[in-house]
């Protein structure tokens, strides 16, 4: 007698279709199940974002201004504030 293991194994969704529930009602529709809440800061954060998003990028007003002190010689740059600013713990976490 010759046994053909194969032969026993049958896919199983050939024998049972899958229960997985399709997400469509009994009307036909699509349910609208599904729900998401978002807290008051992840709003805030939100609304912020979008503002700053509308910001340009470089503000030339501000690039204008310290170019005209450079030219005219007036701008003043104190080096142990840039260092203090560049080394913060706040400017460290942005890295």
């Amino acid at each position: 007698m010759k046994i053909d293991p194969l032969s026993a194994i049958k896919p199983v969704r050939s024998i049972r279709p899958t229960d997985r529930d399709s997400g469509i009602g009994d009307n036909g529709q699509a349910s609208q199940s599904d729900k998401i809440a978002v807290s008051g800061n992840a709003q805030v954060f939100q609304n912020l974002l979008q503002k700053a998003k509308v910001l340009p990028e470089i503000r030339e007003e501000k690039v204008n201004q310290i170019k005209t002190q450079i030219e005219n010689g007036k701008f003043d740059l104190d080096g142990v504030s840039l260092a203090e600013s560049l080394l913060s713990p706040e400017k460290m976490e942005e890295n």
